[in-house]
């Protein structure tokens, strides 16, 4: 009779005996910090999508005009023709020789990639470097900052030469890199609030350590990274990729017309 071994995630089998056995324990202090995790999902988990198109078949343009330049430049353009001049889709299509099915599938795309967007915070590249810089190698940066600006695993491993499973791999290794220190900022406070209820101490001088700790965590310099990177994972690689279409071919930028 064949035998089969059952793989379990570390955690859940450390939490089958006493906590001085679990991952996650501070022997030093007798706390369990496991739930730092979800303290950290918590606060700086990107918000939920809002559905743009709801507002209306036709947007605000100045409600999404800056994450224009985010987003492919045909997808701009055609957002620019049908928010802001208010141009019908047979007459997008017509001015660049495309079918209406093309206007509206790249209309719809360009969309879905402002509803991602606004709900991440944006990054400087510089102040990334100079937060980033001490904790992850030239690689790993590189393949972070990439991911912020295309979402696509296949175009960084083409552009850096390496495997897409390497870069599969090192991003999610970043992130939980991201997620440590995040940990390490929020640790001393954590303990604390978790020593108040062991004294059982006042519930209102509980509640104010709590919120303390809301705070730190929210307030991390590494939260807003942590915030995208874990945006992209959570079911948004390639995103921000450009699906090329045969009928956009050769027709780019300059042939845009300007509307009086």
């Amino acid at each position: 009779m064949a035998a089969h071994v059952l793989v379990q995630d570390p955690s859940n089998l450390s939490s089958r005996f006493s906590n001085k056995d679990r991952l996650g324990y501070d022997s030093d202090t007798d706390i369990d910090v496991d739930d730092l995790d979800e303290l950290i999902e918590e606060n700086l988990a990107p918000s939920a999508e809002e559905d743009l198109r709801s507002k209306g078949q036709l947007l605000d343009f100045s409600f999404i005009e800056r994450f224009l330049e985010r987003i492919p430049a045909r997808e701009a353009d055609l957002i620019e023709r049908y928010h802001r001049d208010k141009m019908k889709q047979e007459q997008i299509a017509k001015l660049f020789g495309i079918t209406q099915a093309a206007v509206s599938y790249r209309l719809h795309r360009g969309i879905r990639r402002i509803q991602f967007l606004r709900t991440i915070p944006e990054l400087e590249h510089e102040e990334f470097e100079k937060d980033l810089g001490h904790y992850f190698s030239d690689q790993d940066r590189e393949i972070l900052w990439r991911m912020y600006e295309t979402t696509c695993q296949s175009e960084i491993a083409k552009l850096m030469n390496l495997t897409q499973g390497r870069v599969r791999h090192r991003f999610f290794r970043s992130l939980n890199k991201i997620k440590e220190l995040i940990i390490e900022d929020a640790r001393q406070k954590h303990i604390e609030v978790g020593l108040l209820k062991k004294s059982n101490k006042n519930v209102f001088e509980i509640k104010a350590a709590e919120e303390e700790l809301h705070t730190v965590i929210s307030n991390s310099t590494y939260g807003k990274y942590w915030t995208v990177f874990y945006a992209i994972s959570d079911k948004h690689f390639n995103i921000l990729h450009e699906v090329s279409l045969p009928q956009f071919q050769d027709r780019g930028v300059a042939m845009i017309l300007p509307i009086e």
